[in-house]
Formats: C-alpha cells, structure tokens, sequence
C-alpha cells in the first residue's frame, strides 16, 4: 500500500498484495502469478522523524532476519499539533498558517519520509502509511470547525483532506473515530475518501485505517461494539472502494482479533497496532498492575489471527537497539528484537506461523 505518482511524491512505495489477491489496475485480461501474502510486521511510526535513511535500512534489516514483512509508519505530521507526535524532530510535513497548510517538500519534510521509503525498496519490505492521527483537530480549528466531528463532514475540511492526500495516500485515516459522529456518517466519510484515492490511484489497496470498532445492536454493553465512536468495522469493508481493513487495538487490557468471520467480505484483514503494557509501564501510566504479562496474552491474539487466517498482524510497537543512537524509546508496548525471551515467542515464532499460511504460487488469467 501505496502512493500515487504525484507531485514531489514518491513513485514506488512497495505494495501490499492480500491473501488471494493480486493488483486489478484495469480491465484487461493478463496472466500473471497469484501469489498468497500472508504476513507478519510491525509498528515503526518512527521511521521518517529520525532523517536517517541508513537507520532505517538497518531497523528493516533486522526485522527482515527476524521474518516481518510489512512497517506501518507515519505520513502525517502537522508542526501546529501540540498533542502526541514524532517527538524531538526537526521533520514535519505540514504547517498551518493562516488557514492555509502548506506542504513541506523539502529535506525536513517529505524528503524525510522518502528516506524511509527508499530503504524499505532496499530491504524488501513493504509499507503501510498512515495518512493522519493527531491532524484532524487541526484541521478542525484552523478552518473553523467547532467538534472533532466536523472533520468528517463540513465540506470545507474534508476537501483541505483531500488536498493532503493528493500526495500522501494508504490508510483513509489513523485510528478513525470520534464520539460525536455516527457510524453512518463515518461510513459516509471513509467511501468518500476512498473513492478519491482509488480515483488517484486505483492500482493499490487502501485501508480505512479505523479501530476496528464494531456496530453490533446487541452490544450496547461495550463501547467498542457498538459504535461508540462512530465505526462500523464490517459496514466499511463492505464498501467497494474499501479494499483491506485494520481491526486495530492499542490496549492497556482486553482487546483481541475481530470477532465473527472477518474474511467473508473476501478482503484480506490485518490485525493491526496490537500490545500489551510492561508491567513497569502499567504501573507508572495507569499505577497499578495485572497478574496477567505480555508472553501468554498477545501470543494467545497472535495464535487467533493464525486459526482465522487474517491477512497479517503488525503489533505496535517495533524495537531495536542498533540504531546509531541506540534503543528506540520505550513507549510500555515496544518489542525490543534483542529481548529473546519475549522476540522468539512474538516476532520470530509468530512470523513463522503467518508465513506457513502462505501456499505455492500459481498462474492464473486476470
């Protein structure tokens, strides 16, 4: 997943083929190779911030030899948002200045991320990219919204959006939701968005980079089942535009793999942005502690994603100490691959697992 051929942008993100799948880009009947992709990856939302490409090529690296496949990492970063970001960095790609956002095409900007870019082609891997997370109250408040909600549908912001992705496009959104939008209007805004990056680009897959949040009538017991927030989880996969989905988790507690049968829109699904907090880490955020540890709950979600024959997993967040500054920070979730105990069981095992999903390849007309 992708990037369309636009201006200063780069050519040749690597693509993502799902499982079964291959790349329709028009209606010309060819033969070609069918090939399975099932894959196991990783969070490295770093990877642009640090402006070093020979860091990033020696992070992939590692994670190639460990067995992942796939990074999903940051397209996005807005200089005016003051929340959660890339930290330290001189790199950003937008700023806001008078209701206006223009792009930073150069050596601190897209450049930066072109550099992640270019040693992902170098080591093999293939990227997914976030288009935008903390952005959108940005967008909000410069263009005079009032409710995080208007992003998705005061006509004003969503086409500043679409501007933005006219150079940037994979996921529709990062971790799509908002407790004043309902599912419809959700829904409404991922296959508007969608439909305009497959007008961009139709020869990549887009995500709707969503939660993973359901809209069960049942479940109103649960936040996350019942579209608290405004996903619908099967309601966007089911869009025609929509051709691969996250069911993301980003926990302190329970979260797990989508429930039902998620492979029966016949669109491959990634169990996306999965964790679980170090016991050090659950006592200094939420101060206090669990009787239940890292090993036995995520290779429990990660032996489910397997039985379901999910498209991949990429848990959050990738860790590695050879960088030229060292460790990357530990933000309580991360997977140092020099930590045997906990990499051998939930990087190298689990690559192995997803892997053995993948069958010979075979020609077929398309």
């Amino acid at each position: 997943m992708i990037e369309g051929p636009q201006r200063n942008s780069v050519r040749d993100i690597p693509k993502i083929i799902g499982p079964s799948q291959g790349s329709r880009c028009r209606n010309r009947r060819k033969l070609r190779v069918r090939k399975d992709f099932y894959f196991a990856g990783s969070n490295a939302y770093y990877f642009p911030f640090g402006n070093n490409e020979i860091d990033v090529e020696l992070g992939m690296k590692a994670a190639t030899k460990a067995g992942l496949k796939v990074f999903r990492t940051w397209s996005f970063y807005d200089k005016n948002y003051g929340g959660e970001g890339a930290g330290p960095s001189e790199v950003y790609f937008q700023s806001w200045d008078d209701g206006k956002p223009p792009i930073n095409y150069g050596p601190t900007g897209l450049q930066a991320f072109d550099k992640a870019v270019r040693a992902a082609e170098k080591t093999g891997i293939k990227l997914v990219v976030a288009l935008d997370y903390g952005g959108l109250d940005v967008y909000t408040v410069n263009l005079g919204g009032k409710y995080h909600g208007d992003f998705y549908h005061v006509p004003k912001i969503v086409n500043a959006y679409k501007n933005y992705i006219q150079m940037r496009s994979d996921n529709v959104g990062n971790l799509s939701r908002s407790a004043d939008c309902v599912h419809n209007r959700m829904t409404a805004w991922v296959k508007h968005i969608s439909a305009y990056i497959k007008k961009l680009d139709p020869c990549h897959l887009v995500s709707t980079g969503g939660e993973g949040e359901f809209n069960f009538l049942d479940r109103t017991d649960d936040w996350a089942y019942s579209s608290a927030d405004g996903g619908d989880f099967y309601g966007e996969l089911s869009l025609p535009t929509s051709t691969t989905a996250p069911s993301t988790s980003t926990p302190t507690g329970g979260a797990r793999p989508p429930p039902g049968d998620p492979n029966k829109a016949g669109k491959p699904v990634v169990f996306e942005e999965y964790g679980w907090l170090s016991p050090e880490k659950r006592l200094e955020y939420l101060g206090k502690n669990t009787i239940e540890y890292r090993i036995p709950v995520v290779s429990e979600w990660q032996r489910t994603a397997v039985e379901k024959k999910l498209a991949g997993t990429q848990y959050w967040q990738y860790g590695y100490d050879g960088y030229s500054y060292g460790r990357n920070w530990d933000d309580g979730f991360t997977i140092y691959l020099e930590n045997k105990e906990e990499a051998d069981v939930l990087v190298v095992n689990h690559a192995k697992d997803m892997d053995a999903l993948n069958r010979k390849s075979e020609w077929q007309w398309w």
